[in-house]
């Protein structure tokens, strides 16, 4: 009987199951897929704490170009963000790689189903049966362990899709954000002649063929396109006994931008203690007090956003743009409400404004 059986070997099971392995236990990963990296489902953005807070050493040759600032887009006006060195566009094909290097996958098994017995979990795949004393779900974002855990159908979803494109960027080191409610779309700097260009939406793959045309690049090559889901919906408890959801499967996401990565590996870490001290039931808990208030407030912050007019986000956008200064000392790439809680404390808030934020908190507490 295998200890740890970890459902999915994306970067969150991966990272997890290293964590596992330098403490001694060894857990075999199930994975659908018949290596590692493929199919790409992210942009490949990823803040500097990713590498930063990491507890074990990601090459830096998995990065490809280094972020330091955005440039946001909203009708005819725009904002430039400039902080040295805040983000990396990664090689995600080879960041996944790395993570999944000298463990144990059984590749080209599809998890089925699991049952559990008094002391053990029977998991069902299309290969045969597996035990295992405990069970985790890091299978994204429409983890199937997920549903078994909650009793119920898959939470809402969003769609992303992403194009690599050959053609020079207008910055060479800083993001692209164009705003059009209610969503958003970005263009990313690859390279000096690569850029990825995407949108998360309901209907994203016409969406970005539309912002495509808008941008006169039409006629630009298209050398790859992605796609993938993200969840929308965030509920407790992410365990059941001894079996767990980590990374995208536990929504382990930041609401505003979607990126799952930083959250995930953090997640993956509160597993471990909880795992290796055998207190398994604080799991939830200490995920939520960890996250929990960010998660709340940005979460209410998209819904907020996603609620106002065009009139309202003008207001909005041209405050944000006075405060620049502000914006570039506070913000967390990783922690959105930090740089919200900020801008609460400035005493020149006009009565619009105030009455967003009020929304907002009246939505939280």
């Amino acid at each position: 009987m295998n200890k740890i059986i970890i459902i999915g070997a994306g970067p969150i099971g991966c990272y997890l199951a290293r964590l596992l392995k330098n403490q001694g236990l060894n857990p075999l990963i199930i994975e659908e897929h018949k290596s590692i990296g493929r199919p790409i489902h992210c942009a490949g953005l990823v803040g500097k704490k990713v590498f930063d807070e990491s507890k074990i050493d990601i090459p830096k040759d998995c990065i490809i170009n280094t972020i330091s600032g955005a440039v946001i887009y909203f009708e005819d006006e725009k904002i430039e963000i400039k902080r040295k060195e805040v983000a990396y566009i990664i090689d995600r094909e080879r960041f996944d790689k790395v993570l999944g290097e000298n463990l144990d996958i059984l590749f080209e098994t599809k998890f089925l189903g699991l049952e559990k017995n008094k002391s053990s979990f029977i998991i069902e795949t299309d290969r045969g049966d597996f035990k295992s004393e405990i069970v985790i779900g890091a299978d994204g974002a429409n983890s199937f362990v997920r549903n078994i855990l909650r009793n119920t159908d898959s939470i809402r979803l969003l769609r992303g899709v992403q194009f690599r494109m050959r053609f020079k960027p207008i910055y060479k080191d800083m993001v692209e954000v164009y705003i059009k409610k209610p969503y958003f779309y970005w263009i990313i700097p690859e390279s000096d002649n690569v850029v990825r260009v995407g949108v998360i939406s309901e209907n994203p793959y016409y969406d970005l063929l539309n912002f495509i045309e808008e941008r006169k690049l039409k006629k630009v090559d298209i050398i790859e396109k992605f796609a993938g889901i993200v969840p929308l919906e965030y509920f407790t408890p992410i365990q059941d006994e001894k079996l767990f959801l980590v990374g995208d499967s536990a929504s382990q996401i930041k609401p505003l931008t979607y990126g799952g990565i930083y959250m995930g590996m953090r997640g993956a870490e509160i597993l471990l203690d909880c795992i290796i001290k055998e207190k398994f039931s604080n799991y939830t808990f200490l995920w939520f007090k960890r996250f929990g208030r960010e998660i709340k407030i940005m979460y209410q912050v998209r819904e907020v956003l996603k609620s106002l007019d065009n009139r309202e986000i003008k207001r909005l956008f041209l405050f944000v743009k006075d405060k620049i200064k502000l914006i570039e000392e506070k913000a967390d790439f990783e922690n959105h409400s930090t740089l919200f809680l900020e801008i609460l404390k400035n005493p020149f808030i006009s009565k619009d404004i105030l009455n967003i934020f009020l929304k907002i908190l009246k939505l939280n507490f």
